[in-house]
Formats: C-alpha cells, sequence, structure tokens
C-alpha cells in the first residue's frame, strides 16, 4: 500500500511547493503529482532556479514529484531537453526527484493505472502576447542606441502549443484507448459543474470537449484536474452506465481569486491501489450527461 498526493496548480510558486512537499511527507506519500501548470519555465533563470529548489526539497523529503503540462509550462521546452531522458516507466527526467509526463502517457502504481493528458486554453493569451510585443520593442529600441543584447522576446509568456489539437488527441487515443483507473488533466470535462468556474468561456470549450473526449474513451473512476483554481468535487457519465467522480483541486494561494481558498484545497491523498473506486449507484442530483 501506498499514497500519492495529487496536487494543483504550482505556479512555480516555490513556496507553495515545498508546502505541498510537506504535506506529502505527514500522509506518508513518496510521490507528488502536479497537474498542470507546474513552473515549467527553463527558458528564464527563475525557472531553472524554480527546478532546482522544487528538486531539492523533494529529495531531502524522499519524495519524487512528477508533473503534467498546463497552459502556463513550457512544455515544447521540456521535449526538447529531457526527451532523451525517459526513466524505466516512460516520464521524462528533468532532475534526479522531478519527472515530467508527456500528454498521453501512461503507468501503473500499486495495480493502479494512471494517464496523463496535459494542456489547456489561456484566457489571457491577448495579455501575455502584447508584453512580449513590449518586451520586443524594448529590445528593439536599445538596439538602435548600440545595444548588441538580442534576448528572445517571443515564446516566453505564450506557449502555442498550450492546447492539444484534435488531431494529436486523436493520435493519442489511436495508440492506446484501453481503460484506466485514474486520468489526470489540467484542464476540465466539458460537463463537469464546478460551484465557481473561471473558465466559463467559449474559447475554453474546446479543449474541454477535449478532456470529455479522454473521458469518454478511458472510463476512468477517478479525474483530477487544476486550471480552474477552486476545489470542488462532482460526478460525471462516462458511458455505458458508468461514472467518473471529477476532483477539481485549487492551487497556490497567490493565484488564487476564491474567497474560500484554504492550502488544503490545493491537493488530495490518494491512497493506492486506487482500483476499487467505481461508482455503481450516483444520486440523480449528481449526475451530469455527456454534451452532444
Amino acid at each position: 500500500m501506498g499514497n500519492v498526493l495529487i496536487a494543483g496548480d504550482l505556479h512555480g510558486n516555490a513556496t507553495h511547493a515545498q508546502t505541498v512537499i510537506r504535506a506529502a511527507v505527514r500522509n506518508d506519500c513518496a510521490k507528488v503529482f502536479v497537474v498542470g501548470d507546474f513552473g515549467a519555465w527553463e527558458h528564464m533563470p527563475s525557472g531553472r532556479h524554480y527546478f532546482d529548489v522544487v528538486n531539492r526539497t523533494a529529495k531531502k523529503a524522499g519524495v519524487t514529484v512528477y508533473f503534467l503540462d498546463g497552459n502556463h509550462d513550457k512544455s515544447s521546452l521540456l521535449h526538447e531537453l529531457y526527451d532523451d531522458h525517459p526513466d524505466d516507466e516512460g516520464f521524462l527526467v528533468c532532475r534526479s526527484h522531478l519527472r515530467y509526463a508527456p500528454r498521453g502517457h501512461r503507468w501503473t502504481w500499486e495495480d493502479t493505472a494512471f494517464a496523463a493528458f496535459g494542456g489547456a486554453r489561456s484566457t489571457d493569451k491577448g495579455w501575455r502576447l502584447a508584453r512580449e510585443a513590449r518586451k520586443a520593442e524594448k529590445v528593439e529600441k536599445r538596439r538602435r542606441y548600440g545595444s548588441s543584447k538580442q534576448p528572445v522576446t517571443s515564446g516566453i509568456l505564450w506557449f502555442p502549443e498550450e492546447e492539444m489539437t484534435d488531431e494529436e488527441l486523436g493520435e493519442l487515443l489511436a495508440a492506446d484507448s484501453s481503460p484506466v483507473d485514474v486520468l489526470l488533466t489540467h484542464d476540465k470535462p466539458r460537463s463537469s459543474q464546478p460551484k465557481w468556474n473561471r473558465k466559463d468561456k467559449p474559447e475554453c470549450y474546446p479543449n474541454q470537449d477535449r478532456i470529455q473526449r479522454v473521458v469518454r474513451a478511458l472510463r476512468p473512476s477517478l479525474l483530477f484536474h487544476g486550471h480552474l483554481h477552486v476545489r470542488y468535487t462532482d460526478v460525471v457519465a462516462c458511458g455505458d452506465g458508468q461514472w467518473t467522480r471529477v476532483e477539481g483541486l485549487a492551487c497556490d494561494p497567490e493565484a488564487s481569486q476564491y474567497l474560500e481558498y484554504s492550502n488544503d484545497h490545493s491537493w488530495h491523498v490518494l491512497p493506492l491501489p486506487a482500483t476499487d473506486q467505481k461508482l455503481e449507484e450516483v444520486p440523480a442530483d449528481e449526475q451530469r450527461s455527456l454534451p452532444a
């Protein structure tokens, strides 16, 4: 038997990452899994330092930290740096105690089948691109005045690979659509209904529909996600009379806008094996139908 601590968005907040690792130790969890917006910004010195701090803290605690990509993680760079360094379970090794789960990755812990599907839509894309443009203007102005420095200004705040495409998802499901026990995503499935939804916007629906498609295909008993920055539990249909319990997790305190926030809203301790979580009967007021 063992436990894994599933954690919501960290956003590169090293202090909160250390709080999460301490919570893992208190709850006898040798593994922490962060469901996106981890803080994968190694294109910047602060991002590399953050990775080092998290790794050092995890190593000292005897914990391994895993994460999937959110919309604010530069996943293209993770692949560029670490595709040649997978561990025995197929995770990409970013540091000795820090691992990345690429989209569609599957693995088994304690007889429990897991799958990870990262990615989501940034609703602040315009703001991020505008900031990149202003940085580019400043660099060009300094160049005209004789500066030889040419820092990269595009792809530093917004990442074009942030969402799965329909084609990417289709290829992943075609490769393996067998059922799993636990599905880990950054975005929510379309049919889940949190009590406070900051992503209830038309531009967000296509990726939520993709996650719903994954739920239909893999029929997990449990789904954990972040992205909304609020803690909630819901139950959604996954087909043929089966149900998936959805656990939305809150984020680090500096990014939360929810008045009822508490640190422990940002994690959930999952005992393993988690193979006995099937929902046979669901109260009518908790049932959610699948979108057409």
